[in-house]
């Protein structure tokens, strides 16, 4: 175990040698990091259309959908 920890530092040391091969590391990283948070935002995109649900609701009878901001019409009272 001891002998690829040792093997695999020593071949990280070679990889990392030229700054090109950092540079190309890091832009995937960065690539990485912007995806994931893309996933974990797409995730938490159910509060945009809570500041005037109440209203509209009470006004036109409809019924909003807040995660997609879908409007589907409620049957009349009378």
């Amino acid at each position: 175990m001891t002998n690829f920890i040792l093997e695999l530092s020593i071949g990280i040391k070679n990889l990392f040698r030229e700054k090109i091969n950092i540079v190309i590391f890091l832009l995937i990283l960065i690539l990485c990091f912007n995806i994931y948070g893309y996933i974990k935002i797409k995730k938490k995109i159910d509060h945009r259309y809570f500041n005037t649900t109440t209203t509209l609701e009470q006004l036109y009878d409809v019924k909003i959908n807040t995660y997609n901001g879908d409007l589907k019409q409620l049957p009349k009272v009378n």
